[in-house]
């Protein structure tokens, strides 16, 4: 752990703090982008604890490492920094659209936007930042596809030139067992995640008759891309039907698995009255998606109508929040291990078709994203009014950054900057759009919730009847609306959905091998939605530099 001190009367202190910062991640071998971030994150918090900062203090940075990753601290003695004790990102966005562009606060938006990875807190007049440096997401991907080449090898190898009883035994007392303690500990997060994660979003929403038509067009089109998203992604999955690429395999596929439920009977008159729960405490104990969804949703709404409670309770439901997608995250780093083990048992035990048919489903993934693409350029072309392919040019390097990152969050700089400079678009509108996209609007998301919850009911023999369909669309509008924004979330998200139409969540073992590569074409359709939509209601609202945009 390394920490130093550095005399904030001096005028050269802020590159004095630089310096150190650079000298000090690079010897703990943070990679250039993560670097780079780090420091843009680091200078707007020393700008903003030098502002409200006592005469004759000192600026205190410590770098330390954990499990979790580094993380960077900074602080010195002075007053709260009043901005950073609102209610997120989503309140000071909306604040931004009743202020003009001279007005609004670039440093604080940065810190505002990166929420994900920095910390505020003043605690006995002391102010302190803690900025998650943190090992690259790009590093857990890299190791996930060497996990995933690797296995391929090794299963293959073992598949001809291993006697079968070998395999099985491998199989049965190794990988078998590290599977299925994985997915318990996944089950044990999917109920709070989602519950707390839409609570979060929902309860951030109470003044939402005062973003005014600007808030409320981009909340629509949002809904308005989800919806369209999951209607591209079951037509795609009937169109390629990649379940019959593998053939009838539900015979292999159970032979280490649960007994799995081949039909579900339900109506859509059950399905509307079972949404409401009976009490508070058994839709987690049944797990039962609408019913958690119902609750959090009717929570979140209520949060914001208690008077002075409402912040209390509202930074409850966040430090909750905050509590199980860090859980999540621990769960998640075991996915190169259980990658390894899922792909040995398919390999070894259902043989290459199921392999094919994995591959056929990522395929059908990609291209139903690839849709969504020409989805986003025919409303601009429709609604906006606007040549799409200038769009496409511009945004290019906002793709690139997105698939490299995997993190809609981490993308949000880079896309703010692509709104204003390269498209014309006034801050007051990207300002808010962009952050509150990168919450709720995960329309690549929801393009992958309905191509693998169909697959994989496919694969296991499960009958979804068309009296489920209402109720599948609305449980994936509401998991895109809650879906966090930490690695494998995805993950819990298709588990609840396959709970919900009686496939096992064990099944998630057959698409985790290419999960991860999909996690970055997924990224790229989340970002591309949020950045297209934000061009949409600008040029309604005649916000757009129409000369800019044309340039």
């Amino acid at each position: 752990m390394a920490e130093t001190r550095f005399d904030m009367k001096k005028q050269d202190y802020m590159s004095l703090c630089k310096a150190y910062l650079t000298e000090e991640l690079s010897k703990r071998k943070v990679n250039q982008k993560a670097l780079l971030k780090a420091e843009l994150l680091c200078e707007e918090a020393i700008l903003k604890v030098a502002q409200y900062a006592r005469e004759d203090t000192t600026l205190s940075i410590r770098i330390r490492r954990s499990i979790g990753g580094t993380y960077v601290e900074i602080q010195a003695k002075g007053e709260e920094i009043p901005e950073l004790f609102g209610d997120g990102n989503i309140s000071y966005a909306a604040k931004t659209l009743e202020s003009s562009e001279e007005d609004i606060d670039t440093g604080l938006l940065i810190l505002v936007a990166n929420e994900k990875h920095v910390k505020y807190s003043n605690n006995n007049g002391t102010n302190l930042f803690k900025i998650t440096v943190g090992k690259s997401e790009q590093s857990t991907t890299r190791l996930t596809l060497y996990a995933l080449a690797v296995s391929i090898v090794i299963g293959v190898i073992f598949k001809l030139f291993v006697p079968e009883f070998v395999n099985t035994g491998l199989c049965t007392y190794i990988f078998v067992p590290i599977r299925t303690m994985f997915m318990n500990a996944l089950k044990i997060v999917v109920g709070p995640v989602v519950f707390f994660s839409i609570v979060t979003c929902i309860s951030q929403f109470t003044n939402l008759s005062e973003l005014g038509k600007i808030g409320v067009k981009v909340i629509c089109m949002y809904m308005l891309t989800t919806l369209i998203a999951i209607v591209v992604g079951f037509g795609m999955f009937f169109i390629i039907n990649p379940g019959m690429w593998g053939g009838a395999l539900i015979g292999n596929l159970t032979t280490l698995e649960p007994t799995v439920s081949t039909g579900v009977a339900v109506s859509i008159l059950s399905t509307i009255i079972n949404i409401i729960p009976a009490n508070i405490v058994r839709p987690f104990l049944e797990s039962d998606t609408l019913q958690i969804i119902f609750l959090a949703i009717l929570l979140g709404a209520a949060v914001g109508m208690i008077g002075s409670y409402s912040k209390i309770v509202r930074d409850l439901f966040e430090a909750f929040n905050e509590l199980f997608l860090t859980v999540t995250t621990l769960i998640t780093k075991l996915i190169p291990l259980v990658l390894f083990s899922s792909m040995f048992i398919m390999l070894t035990t259902t043989g290459f078709e199921t392999m094919k048919a994995m591959f056929g489903m990522a395929l059908t993934d990609v291209l139903a994203l690839s849709c969504m693409m020409v989805v986003y350029g025919i409303l601009i072309l429709l609604i906006g009014r606007l040549n799409p392919f200038t769009f496409f040019r511009k945004n290019l390097r906002g793709m690139l950054n997105a698939f490299s990152l995997s993190s809609s969050s981490a993308s949000m700089p880079v896309n703010i900057k692509i709104c204003t400079d390269d498209l014309g678009i006034s801050p007051k509108v990207c300002n808010f759009s962009i952050p509150l996209g990168a919450t709720i609007n995960m329309d690549g998301v929801s393009v992958h919730l309905a191509v693998a919850s169909m697959f994989l009911a496919k694969m296991y023999g499960v009958e979804v009847p068309h009296s489920m369909a209402l109720s599948i669309i609305i449980t994936i509008v509401m998991l895109s609306l809650g879906t966090p924004s930490v690695t494998g979330a995805s993950l819990v998200c298709l588990g609840i959905l396959l709970d919900m139409i009686g496939v096992p969540m064990e099944a998630i073992g057959l698409i985790i091998g290419v999960d991860s590569l999909l996690d970055m074409f997924r990224t790229v359709s989340n970002t591309t939605g949020d950045i297209a939509v934000t061009l949409i209601v600008a040029k309604m609202e005649k916000l757009l530099d129409i000369d800019v945009y044309k340039s």
